[in-house]
Formats: structure tokens, sequence, C-alpha cells
């Protein structure tokens, strides 16, 4: 009778367990930062190319609009080498299903002298 009530309450600690770790939220995605793009002066990066974010890709923002310039191509956003520096840039996936604006993508851009 003991190992039969011991079982049960086993059995019903078991299931109280798995039912909570079933029930928990998953971890948010985790992004190893800062995506980085090396260029060259003059040399574009097709964002809406790149396997960084879902195309199309919308709303631009750059730090330094000295070092790289946001460009329209027919393959779609591209950030483009103005001259030699360092800066961060990130586009917004307008891939959602509300239409609003999705997750943004942040770059690391470098661009060297030719």
């Amino acid at each position: 009778m003991r190992a039969t009530i011991a079982g049960i309450l086993a059995l019903l600690i078991l299931t109280i367990f798995w039912n909570n770790a079933l029930s928990a939220d998953p971890p948010p995605p985790q992004f190893p930062g800062p995506f980085p793009v090396e260029l060259k002066v003059g040399e574009i990066f097709i964002v809406s190319k790149s396997v960084e974010i879902v195309s199309p890709v919308r709303f631009p923002i750059c730090d330094d609009l000295k070092v790289v310039n946001v460009v329209d191509t027919p393959d779609g956003l591209a950030f483009k080498g103005i001259a030699p520096g360092k800066t961060l840039c990130s586009v917004a996936s307008g891939a959602t299903m509300s239409g609003g604006m999705g997750p943004r993508r942040v770059f690391t851009i470098t661009v060297h002298e030719e």
C-alpha cells in the first residue's frame, strides 16, 4: 500500500514539474552583436541581399554619414562607403504580420581606403 501511495505521489510531482517546464516562456533570441561589414571607399553593401535580415528592409539609420551613405539600388537598400572610418548603421525588417516596423539589425561598418 505504501509503495502504491509513493508511486502515485511521485507521478503527481513529476506531472506538476513537467507542466511547469512546458509552460515556461522560451528565452528570447540572442544576436551575437552588430554584424561586421568591411567596405572600400565607393563600394556598396546591399542589405537586402544579406542573410542577416528579412527583406524588405526599411528605415535605415547611420551614426556617421561622413563614413557611410544610404543608397537605393535596383537590388534594394544599400550602404555605400564614402570615407575611411567606422560607424554603426541599422535597418528595420519590413516583414511583419501587422504591417508595422519589424526588428532592427545593427551593422558595424568599417570603410577602408582603396
